[in-house]
């Protein structure tokens, strides 16, 4: 299997997945976060940072639903253990269709729009799409607050 071909299969598995989270909220726009965790193949890490940094980021934040993206490299310290790879990409979505973003993404890399790189170690992918179920709360506004007044903050009341 080749490597665009096994991109678009695991996008179709996290398809499948995310569908019935993703008709929760038909017609409503969602704001999703979607990570995507990974490691350079032996040797090419400067092509892949390169690509991530630069060509990855222009050609999904090109595509409808991608708002924004943050990449991330795993630090030295850990607390309670660490995992395999090395390097997180966070495109944050926003769509009331996350099932038709993906299927853009499977089809602009099927169809070379998004270009892909051999330096992207397709053995240590893994990605997850989360949404957020609170606002995000700062110390700074919980200071002297009771737990029932950060629960109301973090749920935006």
């Amino acid at each position: 299997m080749g490597m665009k071909n096994l991109i678009i299969v695991t996008l179709a598995a996290s398809l499948s997945l995310m569908a019935a989270v993703t008709n929760s909220f038909a017609g409503e726009k969602q704001k999703y976060f979607f990570m995507v965790y990974s490691n350079a193949v032996d040797g090419k890490e400067d092509t892949y940072l390169k690509w991530y940094q630069g060509q990855h980021i222009h050609d999904l934040l090109g595509i409808p639903g991608f708002v924004a993206a943050q990449f991330f490299k795993l630090s030295d310290t850990q607390y309670g253990g660490t995992q395999p790879q090395r390097y997180m990409m966070i495109w944050e979505i926003e769509t009331d269709d996350l099932a038709a973003v993906f299927a853009d993404v499977s089809a602009r890399l099927s169809d070379g729009r998004t270009v892909f790189t051999d330096a992207f170690d397709q053995g240590t992918r893994n990605s997850t799409t989360m949404y957020p179920i609170t606002k995000r709360v700062t110390a700074e506004e919980i200071k002297g607050k009771s737990v029932d007044e950060v629960e109301a903050v973090a749920q935006g009341r």
